[in-house]
């Protein structure tokens, strides 16, 4: 019999688990789902609870995001310091002398213009060949090179304020910035007008503020100098009996000579090209007349001569710090470049000395004498004058009781109706009609290479306006 303190056992409970009303839902693993009653009975400790751990995800996201940023910073950071590791190890403080020399040279010649990629070519060749072959540099590297010193520049100039800078680089930098900023002002009071007033006057007081060390930094400078050279390209023949020893092909001592000599005037800012004879080697004539050789041969022989004195001149001038280099009409890749008009003015326009090798026969005048490739050259290049120098002091003045003087002045045409001359007749003739004046002279007194070279009176001039007697 049931009573209040004993139910039946078949009472059911208040609360019985209900399945899901849907059939298709009911599997054979007995799993249970409670109604949005049972949901809605959830204490206010156990949202709580589910709020508190919404909270400690967000916090340890948010801790997730500081240490990934903190760990990207980082990386930034060492990525910077590596590249300022990287440009302090491929710049060291030579190179950026040179690079700064370089550049202002090449500033100052565009009339403080910006640098075009021609430029900055010329600008990694030189700092190229002024720092050394440890101090190769692209163009790329000196562009960023130029670019992060302006940038420290400007840093330093906020930091320090009124103050100095001791950066080492600092004073070489405001000279470039402080002429950037001078042409800029300068051309803009004229095109703007009073509208652009305000910051033509600001920009004039940042230039006057400073430009204190403009003055040191240009007495500094190692600008090549330019001196009132008479030519500014010439042609230098030299005569391979000249450069023939007494007991040797070629002579060192005479060899060395021509190299310093030519080193100096080509420092002075003139360019030169040279053709050299082969005649210490080999002699055409001599054969052809002894032996009965053929002529074109004995001329081909005699080209590859002249390729041996030009590889020795070049050796020799290389040794005095100037670069120069070997064109031949010979197909020679391993010794010279082959002739090419516009690759031989790209490099004398650089300031290379070129020689030319192998002329002649190479380029398919086998009874052409050097002398008349030499002027055929200095016509292809627009030379300014040819010059001879062999081992005798000129043009000498046969007339009765003049003692076979040297004449200083003297006309093609007197020089080919006399026809007593050092030189070739059909070289002479050419000059004449191309309007290139020749000088002859003796190479072998020290001294007369660099003078004639410069234009000063040495030996004797030939040209239009000679003494015609």
């Amino acid at each position: 019999m049931a009573t209040d303190d004993f139910p039946l056992i078949d009472e059911p409970p208040p609360h019985p688990p209900m399945r899901h009303p849907d059939a298709t839902s009911v599997t054979t693993t007995g799993d249970y789902h409670y109604s949005d009653h049972d949901k809605s009975a959830a204490t206010p400790s156990s949202k709580r609870n589910q709020q508190n751990h919404h909270h400690y995800d967000n916090n340890n996201n948010n801790n997730n995001n500081k240490r990934s940023k903190s760990n990207s910073i980082t990386e930034i950071e060492s990525s910077d310091y590596r590249d300022y590791r990287k440009d302090r190890e491929e710049w060291s403080d030579m190179a950026i002398s040179c690079l700064l020399e370089a550049y202002t040279e090449k500033y100052n010649q565009l009339n403080k213009g910006n640098l075009r990629g021609r430029d900055w070519e010329e600008v990694a060749e030189a700092v190229s060949e002024r720092g050394g072959s440890n101090n190769k540099k692209s163009v790329e590297q000196c562009k960023n090179k130029i670019d992060n010193l302006k940038k420290r520049y400007k840093v330093e100039l906020q930091r320090i304020g009124g103050s100095g800078s001791s950066w080492h680089w600092f004073k070489h930098i405001e000279a470039i910035m402080g002429n950037a900023c001078n042409g800029k002002s300068g051309g803009g009071g004229e095109s703007d007008g009073g509208g652009s007033g305000g910051n033509a006057n600001a920009m004039s007081k940042q230039v006057k503020r400073y430009t204190s060390g403009t003055a040191a930094f240009a007495n500094t400078l190692k600008i090549k100098p330019v001196p009132d050279l008479k030519w500014r390209r010439v042609v230098f023949k030299i005569s391979g009996s000249a450069l023939a020893g007494n007991c040797q092909n070629i002579d060192p001592e005479v060899a060395m000579q021509i190299a310093r000599e030519v080193a100096t005037a080509s420092r002075g800012g003139l360019e030169i090209a040279i053709v050299l004879g082969g005649r210490n080697f080999f002699c055409a004539d001599s054969w052809i007349s002894a032996t009965g050789l053929e002529r074109p041969t004995a001329y081909q022989i005699s080209m590859m001569a002249t390729v041996m004195n030009s590889i020795l001149l070049q050796s020799a001038l290389e040794k005095h710090g100037v670069q120069a280099r070997v064109q031949s009409a010979f197909a020679m890749p391993e010794l010279a470049e082959p002739y090419s008009r516009q690759r031989a003015i790209r490099h004398l326009e650089k300031g290379r000395v070129v020689i030319f090798g192998g002329v002649g026969a190479g380029a398919g005048n086998p009874l052409f004498t050097t002398d008349t490739e030499a002027a055929l050259r200095a016509s292809e290049i627009n030379a300014d004058a040819l010059l001879k120098g062999t081992n005798v002091d000129g043009v000498y003045d046969c007339h009765a009781g003049n003692n076979n003087e040297i004449l200083d002045h003297i006309s093609f045409r007197e020089v080919v109706s006399r026809g007593v001359t050092s030189m070739d007749m059909m070289s002479i003739t050419y000059c004449e009609e191309n309007g290139i004046p020749v000088v002859i002279f003796n190479l072998l007194e020290p001294g007369n290479i660099s003078r004639a070279l410069c234009g000063d009176q040495v030996g004797t001039l030939i040209d239009q306006a000679g003494r015609i007697s």
